[in-house]
């Protein structure tokens, strides 16, 4: 037995534990499956293609539950190594259905795959949700990062930028912190504001200038009142839904972009130089003091100006949560001496699931901090003023300065020793959970608390010699803003197949409550220069001016109630219907609240059986809709209540000093009350030839009504302040939007495709009264043409009246020049003089038809896309030639345009007239970009993209100015549209080279 038991043992020489047979049997059977099991793995590879059969870069090809997985390579193949036999391989990638294909010993796999139904081409963000494109009966724009405008684009507006129709982004500045003007379906508003509204991962109102483009998904254009009307009372103008990039299941992911541009300005006045400003004082026998220099100014106050933009993003995840983080910095050097900005972006986006996936969170922050250092616009009016003929410095080194001139102020000492900077930072945090309480009923909350603080610091240096804020000397302001954004939604969200049919119902509600303050303070007479306005307190001129400092503090609040119900009738009948109730505390005690429906209607013509089917006609179908959203984007809290501020000082006997005075700023108006839009059109979308041809047609009417104005209050009614702010008139936008894509060929080695995005529009205003107030019969619109020259101030060449336009240019018609170059005049009421009573309408600023052909070429790696921009119909009234183009525009105290030397102009008049108002239509090469894609080496780089690319290439104008666009915004009392000012700071041509890599 003892030695049965010794055979059955095997003992180790060197004395360790046994080991039984059954163990070391165990062993071997377990070492014989390890074996079997990795002699069972398996490379497997293979190519992915689209429905195009084109191969697909940057597809995750992951085993299923494990790490283990790869990238495609710039042409869709790859190689996956270590694959058990018998695993499962997922194919994922941005846009396209997701695939699981069993390996089953498998060593090549090729995969197709195909457009998914909840991608961008599918699937539209709309309010609060989204909705399948086919199922649409509103007018919704969707844009994909691919879709976006090439070149230099540092915010979304500028990525946008005539993408979609009847959307007009009018960029007419080169300046860095300049905002373009926005404009959906034309001027909406007075005074309220005619901007859309932003929204960004569901925020609303969020600021979206602060967001990186190259974190952006896709941007929804909400452009008729059927489709914003969910966000009632601020959707009058439209709505722009930004989604940004988050992550998804799959290897981790890392973007690098990184792009270099260089601009100049592009188009400058033609002024004179030293030589013809001398033919020009001699012509006109108008003698000076030449000191005998050939100055170009304008060169001495601009430059060469480079941007650097770096971009870096991070994604990845599993089935149950994902992530993308992002961090972006852009450092843009302006064209003008002392402007530009830098910029810094953080964002961070979570996703996870829980309870069985039927509890899904995310999280959304974004971080940003810009520096601005603003642009001295008047900088640039006082080069074109200044007289070539004059140095730079005098011999000592110090500015030259012509004594004794009004407009002469050094342009090159304002830019080297004013400074005005603006820093902004922003921070905001979402989170969202949304559960699943049954297959077709989820609950959603969101919380957002959004921040921004506005430091302003500006200090001019004694030696200047121009005002700043009114002021001459050594001046300098120190101010911060503050504002506090905090925001609670929840929503309801129902959606049932009724097999056959589909019933989609959602009911919500929201709280959004904003606090602002602030504080400024200004000083002057400083002792010295060298602290700036780092220490404010040390200028002398606060002791004698109370009126230097200052705060306020506002707040208001907005509780919404909303609801939609979405029908669809066999794939082919679709129906949109939505409600909001919201209350403000911005208005009158009698219209806090306000109601805003809406309703749309589609036909998919090409479902019917009479045209199913068809080898043509892909896809058909009518809309129709209708709505009413409100306005108060533009109006500050308590406008409706009659408020004391301060008002001066007065002397008090009894201390025998002056002190502070107080009176009434405003008038209550407890019937004050939201602008509203009511719109209604028909659209049609279409696709022809399997895709060949795609695109839409839609004709709109936009009116808008109580338009909030303040007009003269009548003292007989016990009205106590002048003015008041009141709900008067109305507004019409009609207009004719058309869309279309075409492939013109589309091979696999070659491809190329052309997208027109046009739009038609009109606007009236109809009316500037009501019942109880009303605006006078013209309202004059003054707008200044620049600092420090004469007769400038504040010139009427615009105006409102009911019957036309926006802004209509006003004014008188030259019939002639007489032989001593002074103006004739139309003598229009025929009395036998020129009076006020001749002036006449001279000219629309508003172009009639804006639009853009955007060209899409691809040979092999390569690929080329341009963009050719138009705008038609409009006006523009060149203030330049007025001012500085006549024989005795402001020679010799100031410099002149060369047509000086051949104008027959010899009048000094400086009003509005139509012998200064010009054809603004222009055809401009936008922007244009030609990119390769690197051939993968290696299993780090999945792709890598080098390009270079152009903005604002070339323009072709009959315009005798500097470029015809012009700034389109319109602010009472201070600027009107279409109107060419000297203080413009020069738009400009960028040539970019950059790279975009992906690991």
């Amino acid at each position: 037995m003892n030695n049965l038991t010794q055979l059955g043992r095997l003992r180790l020489s060197n004395g360790l534990q046994c080991i039984s047979l059954k163990s070391t049997f165990a062993l071997v059977f377990a070492a014989l499956i390890s074996f079997s099991s990795l002699a069972q793995s398996v490379s497997v590879k293979g190519k992915v293609t689209d429905g195009d059969a084109f191969g697909l870069p940057g597809v995750t090809i992951q085993v299923k539950g494990s790490s283990n997985g790869v990238a495609t390579d710039v042409e869709g193949n790859y190689v996956i190594n270590d694959v058990p036999s018998k695993a499962t391989l997922v194919f994922s990638f941005v846009g396209m259905n997701t695939q699981e294909i069993a390996v089953d010993g498998k060593t090549t796999i090729n995969v197709t795959l195909s457009d998914d139904a909840q991608t961008l081409e599918e699937i539209v963000v709309v309010g609060y949700g989204t909705q399948k494109r086919k199922e649409i009966s509103g007018t919704v724009t969707s844009l994909g990062s691919k879709d976006f405008n090439a070149g230099l684009v540092t915010d979304p507006l500028q990525a946008a930028a005539g993408k979609v129709a009847g959307l007009v982004i009018t960029q007419s500045s080169g300046d860095p912190n300049a905002a373009p003007t926005v404009r959906l379906r034309g001027t909406g508003s007075l005074t309220a504001g005619s901007e859309p509204l932003y929204v960004i991962d569901g925020v609303v109102g969020a600021p979206i200038q602060n967001v990186n483009p190259n974190d952006i998904l896709t941007m929804d254009i909400l452009r008729d009142a059927s489709s914003a009307a969910i966000y009632g009372a601020r959707g009058a103008n439209g709505v722009i839904i930004l989604t940004t990039k988050r992550g998804k299941s799959g290897v981790p992911s890392v973007d690098v972009n990184i792009s270099m541009s260089t601009e100049n300005i592009s188009q400058r006045p033609d002024m004179m130089n030293g030589a013809q400003f001398r033919e020009a004082a001699t012509k006109y026998n108008q003698p000076f003091n030449d000191n005998g220099a050939n100055t170009n100014w304008l060169d001495a106050i601009t430059r060469t100006a480079t941007t650097q933009n770096y971009n870096v993003g991070v994604s990845g995840g599993n089935d149950k949560s994902s992530y993308r983080a992002s961090l972006g910095y852009l450092d843009q050097v302006g064209t003008l001496i002392g402007s530009g900005r830098d910029r810094l972006n953080a964002r961070l986006n979570l996703d996870t699931k829980a309870l069985n996936d039927k509890l899904l969170f995310a999280f959304n922050f974004s971080a940003s901090q810009t520096n601005a250092d603003i642009a001295q616009l008047m900088a640039l009016g006082l080069a074109v003023n200044s007289r070539p003929t004059d140095p730079l410095y005098n011999s000592d080194g110090s500015y030259y300065q012509e004594p004794g001139t009004f407009s002469n102020f050094n342009p090159l000492a304002v830019v080297e020793n004013r400074s005005q900077k603006e820093r902004i930072s922003d921070i905001l945090s979402n989170v969202q959970a949304s559960y699943l309480i049954t297959d077709e009923l989820t609950f959603k909350v969101s919380g957002t608390l959004r921040t921004q603080d506005k430091n302003n610091t500006g200090f001019q240096n004694a030696i200047t010699n121009v005002p700043l804020n009114g002021y001459s000397g050594n001046v300098g302001y120190r101010s911060l803003n503050a504002e506090q954004d905090k925001q609670i939604e929840t929503t309801l969200n129902y959606n049932k197949d009724l097999g056959g049919s589909r019933l989609g119902l959602l009911a919500g509600y929201q709280y959004q409550d904003v606090i602002s303050d602030g504080f400024g303070v200004q000083n002057q007479n400083f002792l010295t220069d060298i602290l700036g306005a780092d220490n404010i307190g040390t200028g002398l001129g606060i002791r004698s001016n109370p009126g230097f400092i200052g705060s306020y503090k506002n707040e208001y609040k907005l509780v919404s109630f909303f609801g939609r119900a979405q029908y669809t009738l066999a794939d082919k009948y679709f129906a949109t219907v939505n409600l909001r109730r919201d209350g403000s505390t911005k208005f009158g005690e009698n219209n806090k609240w306000g109601f805003f429906p809406s309703a749309s209607v589609g036909w998919a013509i090409s479902e019917e059986a009479f045209l199913k089917g068809s080898d043509v006609v892909t896809n058909l179908k009518l809309r129709a809709n209708w709505g009413r959203v409100g306005n108060s984007n533009g109006i500050n809290p308590l406008q409706a209540q009659s408020v004391y501020g301060p008002a001066g000082s007065y002397y008090d006997g009894v201390s025998g000093s002056f002190l502070p005075a107080y009176a009434i700023q405003s008038n209550p108006n407890p019937d004050l009350k939201w602008e509203v839009n009511q719109s209604y059109g028909v659209g049609l979308d279409y696709t022809l030839w399997k895709g060949k041809l795609q695109g839409s047609i839609d004709w709109y009417t936009r009116d808008t009504q109580d338009l909030l104005y303040t007009v003269n209050a009548p003292q007989e009614k016990g009205y106590v302040f002048p003015t008041i702010l009141a709900n008067i008139g109305s507004m019409k936008n009609k207009g004719f939007e058309i869309t279309a894509s075409y492939q013109w060929i589309d091979t696999q080695k070659f491809g190329f495709s052309s997208t027109f995005a046009g739009s038609f529009n009109e606007n009236e205003v109809v009316s500037l009264q009501n019942s109880e107030f009303a605006a006078p019969d013209q309202v004059f619109l003054q707008s200044s043409l620049g600092d420090f020259i004469r007769g400038t101030s504040a010139v009427n060449f615009s105006v409102l009246q009911a019957g036309y336009p926006v802004g209509v240019f006003y004014g008188y018609q030259v019939s002639d020049i007489n032989e001593s170059g002074k103006y004739v005049f139309k003598d229009l009421d025929g009395n036998g003089s020129i009076d006020d009573n001749d002036r006449t309408y001279i000219g629309n600023p508003t172009p009639t038809f804006v639009g853009s052909l955007t060209n899409n070429f691809n040979f092999g790696n390569f690929a080329l896309t341009f963009m050719l921009q138009s705008n038609l119909g409009g006006k523009v009234m060149n203030t330049n030639a007025l001012l500085l183009g006549k024989q005795n525009g402001r020679i010799p105290e100031s410099n002149g345009l060369v047509s000086t030397l051949t104008s027959p102009v010899n009048d000094d008049q400086t009003v509005s007239m139509d012998y200064y108002v010009e054809n603004a239509n222009f055809l401009r090469l936008n922007n244009a970009r030609l990119g390769y894609n690197l051939p993968k080496t290696g299993n780090v780089l999945n792709r890598a993209n080098i390009f270079i690319s152009g903005n604002n290439l070339f323009l072709l104008t009959k315009y005798s100015g500097v470029d015809p666009e012009v700034s389109q915004g319109l602010s009472i009392g201070n600027s009107a549209p279409g109107i060419d000012i000297r203080n413009t700071y020069y738009k400009t041509r960028v040539f970019t080279a950059g790279v975009n890599l992906t690991f």
